[in-house]
């Protein structure tokens, strides 16, 4: 009131950016979703399917053979590799077509392994319980969604979040080379947070641990791994704790024990 009084207007309290979902970032959640189901099975034949193309890429190439018996083994050899690209893309499709689309056990711990990270069967049946609202040992969209969802509007840093990096680093990389860049990483986080906390978020992310600026190395600006990508991320969640009500409280209450400690 008194700023009223003398004239003045007091400046209206900053309202906070609220994270949201955007179109764009669900969209990408259900491809993550669908990547993720049966993963375990899918791997495998997806790996063997690339390989099986980059050969036939190669055969295919003008002066692959020169011969006419080369010219016949060629043919012979293509049309083997198409028949076999085939009953692999068959298989795959098969399996993503079934009625019942979930995330298993085995899933999740292929898909964390693929990405350079090793968890026990204990850590992965952990990380799935955290998750898992209706108990039956697998994830369904609903739970799945309602995981991302929690995590994303979490102000607490106390939202159970392994899973929710797993996914969030596959949302991110959008090309599944194992690695996102800063450009992959912006195009998401920019519809997020607007552009102040996205620069802030892909400092902390692409930059140095002591928030040193971005280095601009390897593809589309830099790239980092998923074990860089979730130890930022467990930084953070950590220092959203410690900024939260409950963090502060417990903070000022071991403050005052070691206080107390000392007399």
């Amino acid at each position: 009131m008194a700023g009223a009084a003398n004239g003045s207007k007091e400046k209206p309290a900053s309202t906070p950016i609220t994270p949201k979902v955007t179109s764009n970032e669900l969209k990408e959640l259900k491809r993550v979703f669908r990547q993720l189901c049966y993963f375990a099975e899918k791997a495998p034949k997806k790996e063997k399917l690339k390989e099986l193309q980059e050969q036939l890429m190669d055969m295919q190439r003008p002066n692959y053979g020169y011969g006419n018996d080369d010219f016949r083994r060629k043919n012979d050899s293509i049309e083997d590799l198409e028949a076999k690209i085939r009953i692999l893309e068959d298989e795959i499709g098969e399996i993503e077509s079934r009625p019942e689309q979930h995330i298993r056990p085995q899933d999740t711990g292929i898909a964390m392994k693929s990405l350079g990270k090793r968890l026990s069967k204990r850590e992965v049946q952990d990380l799935m319980w955290e998750v898992d609202e209706k108990a039956d040992g697998v994830l369904d969209w609903e739970e799945f969604k309602l995981m991302f969802d929690r995590n994303v509007h979490d102000t607490s840093g106390l939202e159970p979040s392994s899973f929710y990096h797993l996914v969030q680093f596959m949302i991110y990389d959008r090309d599944n080379n194992g690695k996102v860049s800063i450009d992959e990483t912006m195009n998401m986080l920019y519809g997020r947070l607007g552009r102040e906390k996205m620069e802030d978020a892909i400092t902390k992310l692409f930059g140095g641990d002591d928030g040193s600026p971005i280095v601009e190395v390897g593809n589309q600006g830099g790239e980092i791994d998923f074990n860089r990508y979730l130890k930022v991320s467990e930084i953070e969640q950590r220092r959203l704790f410690d900024s939260s009500e409950l963090g502060r409280h417990l903070a000022e209450k071991k403050r005052k024990k070691g206080k107390q400690a000392k007399v």
